[in-house]
């Protein structure tokens, strides 16, 4: 007999992450609390409407985004993200400012913790994510993990685009270790950074079966590459994308999503995807 809670899970589950495909389609909007209510995010209505036209299967971002715009976001599958920090102090120290509890309440389908391997305040973070998941399994929440190989230096993030460039086995090792951590800590979604091509991505999705992983985005850059990304990490066996900054930051971000959506649930090669993106 399944224990309930492991069922509440698997119905909050079924709404981020499409049945059909068994892919998602995930739209983070947290940025303006770490980065600041600047550019895509300094008009959050506005910029949920376009978002909710392109049919993401979910949403991610802090508890006062669900809500201040409940209305607009109905029909969406809310991730409420439970660490947080500002690029004004330890940008990488991830702290909790929320909960599971508060997560139920709000009627979200699944909380978002974030560990930055190698970190310094890695233990801490560590230990944020070992009382989350607890929290998670006793109310039948999913967990999310984001997990990325980030430090700190020179008052600045390492995020080892170095070493992705001059030595993709060693970044390929330090993703996959970000991500058996968030997956031995209890993730029932993963997400992480793109290795870089379909051959390492594979290395990691293995490491994480039978659990789901999908990319995050980074900063902007050209569509053709987002679209390459994300064809990439799928037909690595990846589950998805959690794109931002390269969602949010467009013009066309309805437009952007629907040809996301066309790449992850059904495989559309990237220059097909573009085509979509410039008709709209």
């Amino acid at each position: 007999m399944y224990h309930k809670a492991s069922i509440g899970k698997q119905y909050r589950l079924n709404r981020i992450i499409d049945p059909k495909s068994g892919k998602t389609v995930i739209v983070p909007i947290d940025d303006s609390l770490i980065y600041g209510p600047f550019e895509g995010l300094s008009n959050i209505p506005n910029k949920l409407k376009q978002i909710v036209k392109g049919k993401p299967n979910a949403v991610l971002a802090f508890l006062g985004i669900f809500r201040n715009n409940s209305v607009l976001l109905k029909g969406i599958s809310g991730i409420m993200n439970v660490t947080a920090s500002t690029v004004n102090s330890f940008h990488t120290r991830k702290v909790l400012v929320g909960n599971v509890k508060q997560a139920v309440q709000m009627g979200m389908d699944a909380v978002a913790v974030h560990l930055n391997l190698t970190s310094k305040y890695e233990p801490e973070m560590l230990q944020n994510m070992g009382v989350i998941s607890r929290e998670c399994e006793e109310y039948g929440m999913p967990l999310m993990t984001i997990v990325y190989p980030r430090k700190e230096t020179k008052g600045a993030d390492e995020n080892y685009e170095e070493m992705k460039i001059k030595n993709r086995k060693k970044y390929t090792s330090l993703v996959a270790h970000a991500c058996r951590v968030g997956v031995d800590l209890g993730a029932d979604i993963v997400k992480t950074q793109f290795t870089g091509d379909a051959e390492t991505f594979l290395k990691v999705v293995e490491v994480c079966l039978p659990v789901p992983v999908v990319i995050a985005g980074g900063p902007l850059i050209e569509p053709i590459k987002m679209f390459h990304n994300a064809y990439e990490a799928v037909s690595a066996g990846g589950s998805g994308v959690s794109f931002g900054r390269n969602v949010f930051n467009r013009d066309n971000s309805t437009a952007f999503i629907k040809a996301l959506r066309q790449i992850v649930h059904n495989g559309l090669d990237p220059k097909a995807a573009l085509k979509i993106l410039n008709s709209k």
